[in-house]
């Protein structure tokens, strides 16, 4: 990328903006597609089903651990919390140490369902990353994770 503040700098790095927001919009129709079919197949949506597995794998979690881990606010992840224990797929509790403390655990329905539902991205997504070394998958990883980190520090200005 050139870097520069002069108009024929600026000049050539506006064409690399436009490509990266059609591609990050590219990107997010293609999650919003997914997490469509999984909501009409399946009662459940990427956020949902991410939480969901985030909670089959670190076991009882507090509220706050899991609104750091999926990266989403706390109301978010309150309302989402809410639709998988009215479905019956996870439990609040309270920790033994601290009433006041509530940890979020899964149920056995939970894992059941989990065992029969897709993963919350696309096959054709998991098909194609198959095909790179874990080099690539790594380089794609950091720069996915870069470009995250960029608009986060966007979102907190």
């Amino acid at each position: 990328m050139v870097k520069g503040s002069n108009d024929t700098d600026q000049q050539l790095v506006e064409p690399v903006f436009i490509h990266i927001t059609k591609r990050l919009r590219q990107i997010a129709h293609a999650i919003n597609k997914h997490s469509k079919y999984l909501q009409e197949k399946y009662h459940i949506t990427v956020p949902q089903i991410i939480c969901l597995r985030e909670i089959y794998e670190h076991g009882p979690i507090s509220f706050s651990a899991l609104t750091k881990i999926v990266a989403l606010n706390n109301s978010t992840v309150t309302g989402i919390v809410d639709r998988l224990e009215r479905q019956g797929l996870v439990q609040r509790t309270r920790t033994s140490a601290d009433r006041r403390q509530i940890h979020i655990v899964i149920t056995e329905k939970g894992v059941e369902f989990l065992q029969n539902t897709p993963p919350p991205v696309s096959d054709r997504l998991i098909d194609g990353l198959k095909q790179y070394s874990d080099e690539e998958i790594n380089r794609i990883i950091w720069a996915i994770d870069q470009v995250a980190l960029l608009l986060d520090g966007e979102q907190q200005r």
